[in-house]
């Protein structure tokens, strides 16, 4: 495993389990990073708090667990928030929780990295892309040559059929069950897990209910 660091590829893991919060502390560890975008995840015990920055660039905030304000908007379990770089931003842990910081480097562009998310307005990213009845339907949310960073939602039995990406991808399912094959080794993944695809092993996916993931593919 070469682009995304700190989860065992080829292994369902717990997605709360990655970095457990402690009464009085807060933890944060990078998962990837190339020249588009850092990949952190921070462990917040509750009443603790990252006091108000101000972004140097956009961010995409994604609670995996817990319940987290976020400039004074709740973001529970699932929920998501992106915030312009240059907009102050305050967290606080209303409970223990564990949330995802995509940063986004934009570069020399002068518009958001990120497409069809809305800014500054607190949801539920399952709720970002739509079922369609015996298809497979994705939302782009960045496509770079070093970064992909995707929404799924598989109608049952639909599925990818079996190909080999040149990044590592990481899986985040967000409602619903899938199997998957790597390398011919099955796993079946629910909301809660996480899974690395590795880079160049062929794999595939099949909605075994309807099923939506957050997919991120690095270079």
């Amino acid at each position: 495993m070469k682009y995304i660091h700190k989860i065992q590829d080829s292994e369902i893991l717990d997605i709360t389990k990655l970095l457990v919060p402690s009464a009085g502390q807060i933890f944060s560890t990078t998962l990837a990073e190339n020249k588009l975008f850092r990949l952190e995840l921070y462990s917040l015990a509750k009443g603790e708090s990252i006091s108000g920055h101000n972004l140097l660039e956009t961010t995409l905030y994604f609670v995996t667990s817990g319940t987290l304000l976020l400039n004074d908007k709740e973001l529970k379990d699932g929920y998501f928030e992106v915030v312009e770089k240059s907009v102050r931003s305050e967290l606080l842990a209303k409970e223990d929780c564990q949330v995802l910081f995509y940063t986004f480097f934009a570069g020399p562009e002068k518009d958001s990295p990120l497409r069809n998310l809305p800014n500054n307005t607190a949801g539920l990213l399952a709720e970002q892309v739509e079922y369609r009845k015996n298809s497979v339907a994705s939302k782009t949310l960045i496509q770079k040559a070093e970064l992909s960073v995707t929404l799924f939602a598989l109608d049952k039995s639909e599925g990818l059929s079996t190909h080999a990406a040149s990044g590592d991808a990481l899986v985040i399912p967000l409602e619903g069950t899938n199997h998957i094959e790597i390398g011919k080794k099955p796993f079946d993944i629910k909301q809660g897990d996480c899974i690395i695809l590795p880079a160049n092993i062929a794999h595939s996916l099949k909605a075994t209910s309807r099923f939506k993931m957050f997919l991120t593919v690095v270079k």
